[in-house]
């Protein structure tokens, strides 16, 4: 699957959770195809995953959905046991794997290109193989989270994408068109009640 096809799939499943994006470009995605105000795009490098935490436990009736490429992911992946010791019912976490960092021209290869494996990672943190998913196809991904999405998290869905066919690099890419304090400040307001 490519990237276009995988963001239609999480897009497509996302419904009312409330979604922290990396970096890049499914962010911009995210924001073209599903955005609602409970949305936090462009998270830091290495603090989607974190950050969705923090909002799964503070709002434990709301699911909460974090989207990252697998190097914004694999930078901030000590979470992992963090996750695994609190495990949030409401959390699923969406690594898009493609085996190079998104900027510039799409050439530089990251961990998972050299052999990391995500999946054998969180088992490796603790989490047990019936929350740790991969996914080859966007049908596949689909399902691993229209299923997740229904509870008995937290879930870790890796789904590897191709990258000749991924979406543009850095410069062409689609933008989100919201700066991320105002993300901030709409999300806070959809959790509350108050949006």
């Amino acid at each position: 699957m490519n990237r276009l096809e995988a963001m239609q799939a999480v897009a497509a499943a996302r419904s009312d959770a409330a979604v922290i994006t990396g970096p890049g470009a499914n962010s911009g995605l995210m924001y073209e195809m599903a955005d609602a105000p409970a949305s936090i795009y462009n998270m830091d490098m290495g603090y989607a995953t974190s950050i969705a935490l923090g909002v799964a436990m503070a709002c434990p009736q709301r699911r909460v959905l974090a989207v990252e490429g697998e190097g914004s992911f694999y930078a901030g992946s000590t979470v992992l046991s963090t996750i695994w010791r609190v495990r949030p019912d409401n959390l699923v976490i969406v690594v898009l794997d493609n085996e190079v960092w998104g900027t510039a021209d799409n050439s530089e290869p990251t961990a998972t290109a050299y052999g990391v494996d995500l999946l054998s990672l969180a088992l490796a943190n603790g989490w047990d193989q019936a929350h740790v998913h991969g996914a080859e196809e966007a049908k596949e991904l689909g399902d691993l989270l229209s299923s997740a999405m229904r509870g008995g998290g937290p879930h870790l869905i890796v789904g590897k994408t191709d990258i000749a066919q991924d979406v543009p690099s850095s410069s062409a890419r689609p933008r989100l068109k919201r700066h991320q304090l105002d993300c901030a400040v709409l999300m806070r307001a959809d959790l509350s009640g108050d949006g």
